[in-house]
């Protein structure tokens, strides 16, 4: 029987989410976490401070590329990359 994440390794696997761009269901199906777990411990964790509050912004003129990480595979992604080529490539992880 495998040993239960620690306190410590919660307060990592929620930043990890936070600074990964993805939804909360998003990020568990890749990380191989239990979404109701991972809502437990956020809320469990969570501060009584406020927290800032998120907002997208919008990109422009992009010269960097960007690495997206789901289940120990690392997708490279130049800002002229190939939508249908990336989409094929997430259905697969999806099924994964």
């Amino acid at each position: 029987m495998s040993q239960s994440p620690s306190l410590a390794e919660w307060h990592d696997k929620i930043a990890a989410w936070q600074h990964s761009g993805l939804s909360m269901a998003a990020w568990c199906r890749c990380a191989g976490e239990s979404y109701d777990r991972f809502v437990y411990w956020r809320n469990r964790l969570q501060t009584s401070a406020p927290q800032p509050v998120g907002k997208f912004l919008p990109v422009t003129g992009a010269t960097s590329a960007l690495t997206l990480e789901c289940r120990g595979v690392s997708v490279y992604v130049t800002t002229d990359f190939d939508r249908s080529l990336l989409r094929e490539i997430l259905a697969l992880l999806r099924e994964g």
